[in-house]
């Protein structure tokens, strides 16, 4: 029972987020309308936490702004779909042309949800960085009532993290009236569904159905996957946002549609309120925007940062006056000293060449098959404006986490054997959507044999 409450405590806020999505991008064709729906929940979870946490920051109840915001999400979800019933339309799918991609994709989806929830029945408090971090957060905010803000003084670990997990999981608990494991489950779960829902989403906009099954299969096939996704770190969380920002950016590209450049801006404000490395995501699109818009495409840029203000405000809020120091900027020492050291160089390259090596988790090396399948398909010829920018802004987010370990008061291996994974978790998403575009898709293969 509390299982189902746990979901059922998640529908308003993903009511919410197809709301704002689909009030700033009004398109209504099937395809857009599907990447609008796997938008929903990293932007609904995002703007519920936003607003919560500005309400308890208050001093007002949550119970309250629980409550409150799950009836008008409702209302207006109800209103939305009233309104435009004749003129939202699902992708219309030939089931016979598709069979066997559709039958290949339902039965990957259906292991995927089954190891999810397996996961979740495993490990119920998730793995170490969940209790240390994410979930004693959510139970100071959920259990401490006016004295919520006692959070803050735990010494170990990452007191300065910001809320969008903590303040999600404290409201589906404050609605469903207990903290029990299966509010996180529930979120975790749901996070990694939409996530592998919008990698499908975008790669069935820009190329079709079947390389989009393909791409799916691909992801949710992984353990690394399934483990990181059920972690309950925000980790997955951060990539789903990066992905959303990078997919919208390249719709932009496409479109010249400025309100997508609105809902870009909003995504990446909301991955700088998902996790500290989000703000380095926030810093290195924003200056890709101004190259890509600032000459001629002003208004566009604009709008960008319309969309972005709201979340990067709470969040250099919240930084200013209720979160203590990051550890990492504190225990700087000399920095001039590590910069010139050669030996750090080559540690860290050694475990960035090994940890992309096994990425995925999988028997083999998911990176050789990419390179041999890249060697043996080659590109696609149905080209994509803009596709360069996906991996101009993988690569320069990766100089930034090269940099970040660079500069680590940490122990460099031991930091970096306890992070390096989830930092490339964090770009594989948009990573392996820039590839199956790339990449020659099924049609275009059987058109040249025939």
């Amino acid at each position: 029972m509390t299982l189902l409450l746990s979901f059922t405590a998640l529908l308003p806020r993903i009511f919410l987020g197809f709301f704002i999505v689909h009030s700033i991008w009004n398109a209504r064709d099937g395809k857009s309308l599907l990447v609008k729906i796997f938008l929903s929940a990293g932007a609904g979870f995002g703007i519920s936490s936003l607003l919560g946490f500005l309400w308890i920051w208050a001093g007002l109840p949550l119970t309250v702004y629980a409550w409150v915001e799950s009836i008008v999400a409702i209302i207006l979800m109800v209103w939305l779909l009233v309104q435009n019933r004749r003129l939202l339309r699902m992708p219309q799918i030939s089931v016979k042309q598709e069979l066997l991609w559709s039958s290949i994709l339902a039965a990957g989806v259906l292991f995927f949800l089954l190891n999810l929830m397996l996961y979740g029945l495993q490990y119920p408090h998730g793995r170490p960085d969940a209790w240390i971090n994410w979930n004693v957060v959510a139970r100071f905010i959920h259990l401490g009532g006016a004295d919520w803000q006692a959070t803050f003084l735990r010494q170990f670990d990452h007191p300065d993290y910001p809320l969008y997990l903590p303040m999600t999981n404290a409201i589906t608990w404050t609605l469903i009236r207990e903290p029990s494991t299966w509010g996180a489950i529930a979120f975790h779960f749901v996070n990694t569904f939409f996530t592998a829902g919008l990698l499908f989403s975008f790669i069935n906009r820009f190329r079709d159905f079947k390389q989009a099954a393909l791409a799916t299969v691909i992801f949710i096939s992984l353990p690394f996957t399934i483990g990181q996704g059920m972690r309950q770190y925000a980790d997955m969380l951060l990539a789903q946002l990066i992905l959303a920002a990078g997919g919208l950016t390249l719709l932009y590209l496409q479109t010249k549609e400025n309100r997508l450049a609105i809902l870009t801006g909003l995504v990446i404000g909301l991955a700088g309120w998902a996790k500290n490395e989000g703000l380095i995501a926030i810093l290195v699109l924003t200056l890709l925007w101004v190259v890509l818009t600032v000459k001629k495409e002003k208004q566009a840029l604009w709008k960008y940062f319309a969309g972005l203000a709201f979340p990067l405000l709470v969040v250099i809020l919240f930084k200013l006056f209720l979160a203590p120091s990051n550890d990492l900027l504190a225990g700087q020492g000399n920095l001039l000293e590590k910069v010139l050291e050669v030996e750090r160089y080559r540690i860290i390259a050694k475990h960035a060449f090994t940890t992309l090596w096994g990425l995925g988790d999988a028997p083999v090396s998911l990176f050789g098959i990419i390179i041999l399948t890249a060697i043996i398909l080659g590109r696609s010829n149905r080209g994509i404006p803009g596709l360069w920018f996906i991996p101009a802004l993988i690569g320069i987010l990766l100089t930034a986490y090269f940099g970040t370990y660079l500069l680590t008061p940490q122990d460099l291996s031991w930091h970096l054997n306890t992070s390096l994974d989830r930092l490339y978790l964090h770009l594989f998403p948009l990573a392996l959507l820039w590839f199956l575009l790339w990449l020659k898709s099924p049609q275009e293969l059987l058109s040249k044999e025939s």
